[in-house]
């Protein structure tokens, strides 16, 4: 009976042992290690799997895995084989915590990890892609503050020459290195300090004709617009003011604005002088609709011709004595 247990043993020892007769082979496992000079070396490893029900009993002597069964019955120990598959499960258990770091330093030779990436608002991308934005941003709002901006018209306030919903350019290179502002410029701006309303971004803008400039006397009476004393020809006006202004003088750094649609315009007839700093830019074209594009008429030379006329009368010569 003793022999029956014991062979019994021996045998669920083998099996337990897996015996290299009894394993077959497993789809490979692709292995990776970094290269001193870069890259990575790749190599196939065959894993193995045991098969009971394959499995023979017992082995010749000088093979690794169950110990070997003497004449009397009893186990006798083979030289190295209990240590065989503690070593082997060490093995296979020090290659599957490699595996991962494998992985990324081959990761990290071939791809270059995150190298060149940052994450800038939640968004992953690349630093070329950065500098790119960065330039296009700069350029954009460098031509919008310095050369150039577009504008579209919110109210019927400079009706007719403009209507809701048109779209135009103001240029502001005029005002800095050419001229100042003349009276006929239709110009966009910011209002006066307490009037419209104010923004975070400072961005309320109007829209409004120039009529007088510093020094000007100015008055409206009897539906019409005097400038210096002289009545004004406004063929881009929509109709006559119905109001009347007193006379009053602009103030130095100052100038006067009117909207085309006299009767429908807040401007300063009824808030006053505006500051010549507070200009933006001088509206020049006109992109929208299609059937309104191009250039804006230049009235600044009407606007002034009654002055022109009258201050340019030479003056009489003296009798010959």
């Amino acid at each position: 009976d003793n022999n029956k247990i014991l062979k019994v043993i021996s045998m669920i020892q083998s099996i337990i042992s897996r015996p290299q007769t009894c394993l077959v082979r497993q789809p490979p496992t692709i292995l990776c290690a970094p290269r001193p000079g870069g890259g990575a070396h790749c190599s196939r490893r065959h894993q193995q799997r045991p098969l009971p029900w394959l499995c023979k009993s017992f082995r010749t002597p000088g093979q690794g895995g169950a110990p070997n069964l003497s004449d009397d019955g009893k186990p006798s120990p083979s030289q190295g084989d209990s240590s065989s598959p503690s070593s082997s499960n060490n093995s296979q258990e020090g290659e599957q915590q490699k595996r991962p770091e494998d992985s990324k330093s081959s990761g990290g030779s071939g791809g270059g990890g995150d190298d060149g990436f940052i994450k800038f608002l939640g968004l992953k991308i690349s630093k070329d892609d950065l500098v790119t934005i960065t330039l296009a941003l700069a350029i954009s709002y460098g031509i919008r503050w310095f050369i150039a901006e577009p504008r579209f018209i919110p109210s019927l306030s400079m009706y007719p020459s403009f209507d809701v919903g048109d779209r135009l350019i103001a240029e502001k290179i005029t005002y800095r290195f050419v001229r100042p502002p003349t009276p006929g410029d239709v110009i966009i701006f910011h209002p006066a300090k307490g009037i419209g309303a104010s923004s975070f971004m400072d961005d309320d803008v109007f829209i409004k004709r120039i009529v007088a400039v510093e020094g000007d006397v100015i008055e409206v009476h009897d539906g019409t617009l005097f400038v210096n004393g002289q009545p004004q020809k406004e063929p881009y006006i929509k109709e006559q003011p119905s109001y009347t202004l007193e006379k009053m003088t602009v103030p130095p750094g100052d100038i006067f604005v009117m909207g085309d649609n006299r009767n429908n315009s807040y401007d300063s007839h009824i808030w006053g002088p505006l500051p010549a700093e507070n200009v933006l830019g001088r509206a020049v074209f006109k992109y929208w609709p299609l059937n309104k594009v191009g250039t804006l008429p230049d009235y600044t030379h009407s606007t002034k011709q009654p002055l022109l006329a009258s201050s340019s009368t030479p003056p009489s010569a003296p009798p010959l004595q």
